[in-house]
Formats: C-alpha cells, sequence, structure tokens
C-alpha cells in the first residue's frame, strides 16, 4: 500500500470511529432518558436582583466622607431603602449604625479586613440580601461603610411539559447535527490531509527520480527544497549528503582505478627493464661472449646490480602495501624534532656529501616536540634529500633544511638548488610512481614511490606536506605541536 493511501485510509477510519461513537453516546443517552422519562417538569426558583444595586454602588464610590457630608451620604442610602453603618476600621468604633440582622452583620463586619478598596465600592449579592461597602481615608484614618438591604423577593417558579414524540424528535435532531458537524470535519480533514499530503509526496517524489538517476548512472544533482518542513529539510540534507559520499566515492574509486592501471604499468616498466638487463648479461656468459674472468665479473656485477634495483622497487611496493593496509608496526613518540633532524644530517652527511651534496641546517634553538614514529619519520626525510640529489642538476646539490616552530605546530621545509617541477605537476609529485620523466626512460634511478610514501606517512600522524618551486623544489611538512 502506498504511503498516500495508507494516509488517507487512516483519516477515513478516523471519522468512521468518530461517527460510530457519537451515534453510539447518543442512542445511549436517549434509552437512558426515555427509561427516567417524566412528563412532569421540575420547578424552577430564583431570586431578583437589586435593581438599584448598581446605583448605590456608584453613589458610594464617588462620595468623599467627612464629618460635615456623613449625613447627607446617610440619607442618601436611605433614599435607597439601604441600612448603614458607618466605623473605625482600625479600633471597631462605630460612628453610626442602623439595625441589622444577623446574617448581615457577618458581611458588615467583614470591612474590618485589608481586602477593601478606599477608592472605589465594592457590591455583591447573597441569596436575597443586597451589600455595597468602602474604605475611606479620613485624616489618617480608615472608616469603613457598609450598606445593605434585605427585601423578601417572592420566589418564582415555571412549569414546562414535554411529550415523549417532542424528546424523540430532539434527540433525533441533535444526532443529525452531530452528523453534519462530523460531515463538516471529515471534509476539512480531506481538505488538509490532501494539502499535507502535497507537502509529503512532492520531496518524496524529488528524492525517488534523484534515486532513479543515481541507479541509472546519470549527473549527480542535489535536491532542491523550499517547503520549511524541519524534518524534510533534514532529510532531504542528509540524502544530498550521500549524494555527495556517493560521487567523492565513485571519483576516489575512479582515480584509484586509473593510479592502479598507472601503477601496474610503471611496475611492470621498472622490472622489466633491470630484468632485460639481467637476462642479457646471463646470455652473454651462457653464449661465451664474455670469455675472460674480467668480463664474466663485469655481467655478473651488472646482473647483480640489476638484482638489488628489483629489490629495492619490491621492498618499496612491500612497504606501501603494510603501510596503507594498516599492517605497518607504528611506534608513535614524543621526539624533539630540531634534535632528531640534527642527529640524523650527522649520521648521514658524509654519504650524501661523497655524491655531491652540500646540506644547510636552520634549526634554531627551540624545543619542537612532535609525535611520529622514529623509524618512519627517518625514512620521509631520508627519500626527500636523497630525491633531492638524485634529481639535481647542479655540479654541487645545495639542500637546505629550516624549522619553523609556532604555538600549535613545526614546520620542517626542505629545499635544493635544481630544477624543481613543472607548474602544472606541483600536484602530482605526491602521487604514486610519479617521475619528473613520464617516459620513465631517465637513467636516474628511482621507484617513484618515495613522495607518495612521505605523504601517507605525514598524513597517518596528523600533519600536512606540500611542494612548490622557490629556486628549486621546496618540501614542506607540517606536524602538530606537543606542548
Amino acid at each position: 500500500m502506498s504511503l498516500q493511501r495508507r494516509i488517507v485510509t487512516s483519516y477515513v477510519i478516523i471519522i468512521v470511529l468518530a461517527l460510530l461513537t457519537l451515534l453510539g453516546i447518543g442512542g445511549a443517552f436517549m434509552v437512558a432518558y426515555y427509561a427516567k422519562y417524566d412528563e412532569y417538569a421540575t420547578d424552577v426558583r430564583y431570586f431578583q436582583i437589586e435593581k438599584n444595586g448598581h446605583k448605590v454602588k456608584q453613589l458610594v464610590t464617588n462620595s468623599q466622607y467627612s464629618k460635615a457630608n456623613q449625613a447627607q451620604i446617610i440619607r442618601d442610602l436611605h433614599a435607597y431603602h439601604y441600612r448603614v453603618r458607618i466605623f473605625n476600621q482600625k479600633t471597631g468604633k462605630v460612628i453610626y449604625t442602623d439595625k441589622f440582622a444577623e446574617d448581615e452583620l457577618y458581611f458588615v463586619n467583614s470591612i474590618r479586613t485589608d481586602d477593601f478598596s478606599t477608592t472605589k465600592a465594592k457590591r455583591y449579592q447573597w441569596s436575597n440580601s443586597a451589600f455595597v461597602s468602602r474604605l475611606y481615608n479620613y485624616q489618617g484614618q480608615k472608616i469603613g461603610l457598609g450598606a445593605t438591604k434585605l427585601t423578601h423577593y417572592r420566589p418564582k417558579k415555571y412549569n414546562t411539559h414535554i411529550s415523549k414524540l417532542d424528546l424523540r424528535n430532539r434527540i433525533i435532531f441533535t444526532l443529525w447535527a452531530g452528523v453534519l458537524i462530523i460531515v463538516i470535519v471529515a471534509l476539512t480533514v480531506l481538505f488538509f490531509s490532501k494539502r499535507t499530503l502535497r507537502r509529503i509526496m512532492a520531496p518524496l517524489d524529488k528524492l525517488v527520480a534523484a534515486s532513479r538517476r543515481i541507479e541509472e548512472g546519470q549527473e549527480f544533482k542535489p535536491v532542491v527544497y523550499t517547503g520549511g518542513d524541519y524534518e524534510m529539510e533534514v532529510l532531504i540534507k542528509s540524502f544530498n549528503d550521500m549524494q555527495t559520499s556517493i560521487k567523492e566515492y565513485m571519483d576516489k574509486t575512479a582515480a584509484y582505478e586509473r593510479a592502479r592501471t598507472k601503477m601496474i604499468s610503471g611496475i611492470s616498466h621498472d622490472l622489466n627493464t633491470p630484468l632485460t638487463s639481467i637476462k642479457g648479461c646471463l646470455k652473454g656468459i651462457i653464449d661465451g661472449v664474455a670469455r675472460t674472468p674480467e668480463r664474466q665479473k663485469k655481467y655478473i656485477e651488472i646482473a647483480y646490480n640489476k638484482a638489488d634495483e628489483m629489490e629495492g622497487l619490491l621492498q618499496q611496493l612491500f612497504y606501501l602495501s603494510k603501510l596503507e593496509t594498516g599492517n605497518m608496526p607504528a611506534n608513535p613518540i614524543v621526539l624533539d624534532l630540531r634534535t632528531f633532524v640534527s642527529d640524523l644530517v650527522a649520521k648521514n652527511r658524509l654519504a650524501w656529501e661523497e655524491e655531491g651534496a652540500q646540506l644547510s641546517l636552520r634549526l634554531g634553538t627551540e624545543t619542537s616536540q612532535v609525535k611520529i614514529d622514529a623509524e618512519q619519520l627517518r625514512r620521509v626525510l631520508v627519500n626527500i634529500i636523497e630525491n633531492a640529489i638524485k634529481y639535481n642538476d647542479k655540479n654541487t646539490a645545495l639542500v637546505t633544511i629550516d624549522l619553523i616552530t609556532s604555538a600549535d605546530e613545526v614546520k620542517l621545509c626542505l629545499g635544493d638548488n635544481g630544477p624543481g617541477v613543472p607548474e602544472d605537476k606541483l600536484g602530482e609529485v605526491f602521487n604514486e610512481f610519479y617521475r619528473g620523466d613520464e617516459s620513465r626512460n631517465t637513467k636516474k634511478k628511482g621507484s617513484g614511490l618515495g613522495l607518495y610514501i612521505a605523504r601517507t606517512i605525514i598524513n597517518q600522524a596528523g600533519g600536512t606536506i606540500s611542494a612548490r618551486n622557490e629556486q628549486g623544489l621546496k618540501i614542506t611538512l607540517t606536524l602538530p605541536r606537543i606542548n
């Protein structure tokens, strides 16, 4: 069952149940009323309300008490047949009083509380007695005035007679009125439910259409929703985020496939070249081309060096595989980058200088602690420095190492005076098997994995690595500083 039909069915069931409930309750009342029905009407008694009460209230409210006009206030109230008592609220001393009934004194004496206003009168009625009261501020004292009128009204009554037929007709009319109300409610509910369904189904239809586009491999388009409903906004935002994640995953997968194809091609080429040399040397020995011991030794050395080159490439690939799959054991420790770089250069300086390199260090004096696997960091720095020496076109490869420390991070900049990298290729130097010579015909040895491995190690340590041309190639490692 579709969502739309399910919602409409729910509304119909609710309306039918409401109608049946109304009919059942109405029928039960009708049966109960018939069972206890008496055609003789019940007497209804009531008392009239004092018709002059409002005028008396206004009179008392508008009056100002003093000894001079006290008599006038009393005469005015007597004119309306009200009995009066005037007294000091604090002391209870009676200044003037008429005769009151005992039940009236309860209300008159209540003026001694603080619930009465000094600016206007109060008026109320109980049974057939009317009361008006007020407090006056007079010479720093509160003067209470209570007036009451007791009239013995004759209770009135009325009788009404209704036949059983009229009773039944009235009940039937009430039920029909209830049915009419239910119909009106039903139409209203259906009207608004239709609008609600449109608000629900419109974005759902967009989501279905977008899902089909994804299923058919068509263009990814974000779903646009302007309905204003929070839940739908959250749902569509989640769907758009999912689309973005799928697209990023597909792009990443496509890039991975391209890299894998390139990697296989690179491995094939890099392994085929030394393998061909090894086979050639062995063939020369077998065929008797290398007849003298000296020549045979030379061929064997060439084959050994090529085998060593193949082994180095395979070790790089094996190391990279373990690094990417998380099988490379890592032991991150807190180390002082300044001391680490200084020790590394001291141990390898002689070997690098024999290869025609000259190293210049500017490490400063400040302690720069980072957290990283020491062996992996050593591999990163050695790869970068040896690349700077290997691909340098100058007689002397000048390698500079600068350490820059800030509050939150440490930057290690390694630069050389080589030819650099074409600007349009700077973004590829950290890719697998990247070489400046894409035809891979360069005589310089190298797998093209060194900088890719460096980026992987630095990223896993929470840092970043970047490259730029600056009188050669400058590579910058950025790592979080441990304070």
